[in-house]
């Protein structure tokens, strides 16, 4: 006879379906919570974040494109606009100077650094760049020049030179050591200019006696400028270059190394010769102490 399964045996069977069941669903539900936690730092990094990167507000300032000398008018002044972070300018910089247009400045200043009021003065109407900087005994002048005797232009304001008298027969140094404060009315110094100006008046400072000599010599002849570098301080060895020397003569002025003097007189006029360190050289004056022998 068949045999009879009871209902308690079917009753346990499925109890032990159903605690299967739950135990893979937990098994399942804690690998995928798993998964999660080892995944989520992964796309934690690949995330993209923006980044934020702090900027200062920032000020606009006028300042000078080039040192500026004291005495000069603001509205005379190259003027760039500079940006500089707002907690960095300093208090009562000037962020505009159009109201300082007919100012002058009252002392120098340096290029690319702002400006302030106490830089300015509206009642400079005695201060001019030329007059603030010639100092006491000192005296500037007025000079006509040209191409030549401006040495093209380079010898601007701020240049230093040499003028010399040149006359028919001889070039004679007439001051040395002589500033430029201005040129053609422009206190600028020539500056990286491939072709600078040639100005048509100089103005120079120079002492009282350099000032009466410059003078004197105006009228005689034509004036020429040496133009000098920064560094140099040497005087001239010889101040004076007759058109004797072009022709191998000498001129002899004292009896330092002289032994002789005689003057020859023909049709061609009268030639003077000194005997000085045993040659005859060209004199044009006779040397102290000598008489002169003439002969015919």
């Amino acid at each position: 006879m068949p045999g009879r399964i009871s209902n308690t045996s079917r009753s346990n069977r499925g109890h032990r379906s159903s605690l299967s069941g739950v135990l893979i669903i937990a098994v399942a539900i804690i690998c995928a919570a798993f998964i999660f936690q080892s995944r989520a730092p992964e796309s934690r990094v690949e995330a993209s974040v923006p980044i934020v990167v702090g900027e200062f507000d920032t000020v606009s300032l006028p300042v000078p494109s080039v040192f500026v000398p004291a005495g000069t008018k603001v509205k005379d002044i190259r003027v760039r606009n500079v940006t500089f972070p707002s907690h960095q300018v300093p208090s009562g910089a000037l962020t505009s100077v159009r109201e300082h247009l007919e100012a002058v400045t009252l002392a120098p200043l340096p290029a690319n650094l702002p400006l302030f009021k106490e830089n300015f003065s509206l009642l400079g109407a005695a201060k001019n760049p030329v007059i603030e900087r010639i100092p006491a005994g000192m005296r500037a002048m007025t000079i006509r020049v040209d191409a030549t005797s401006s040495v093209e232009g380079w010898a601007g304001s701020g240049a230093v030179v040499d003028m010399l008298l040149v006359e028919k027969d001889r070039t004679t140094v007439v001051a040395e050591k002589v500033k430029v404060l201005s040129a053609e009315r422009s206190v600028f110094p020539v500056e990286g200019a491939a072709a600078p100006n040639v100005p048509s008046t100089v103005t120079v400072l120079v002492t009282q006696e350099q000032c009466l000599a410059i003078n004197t010599a105006i009228p005689r002849g034509k004036l020429a400028f040496a133009l000098r570098s920064g560094s140099d301080e040497e005087n001239w060895s010889d101040t004076v270059y007759t058109a004797e020397r072009l022709t191998g003569g000498v001129t002899v002025e004292t009896k330092e190394g002289v032994s002789g003097f005689v003057s020859v007189e023909d049709a061609g006029g009268t030639s003077s010769f000194a005997l000085a360190n045993g040659k005859w050289v060209r004199a044009s004056v006779i040397p102290e102490g000598f008489f002169a022998a003439r002969r015919r």
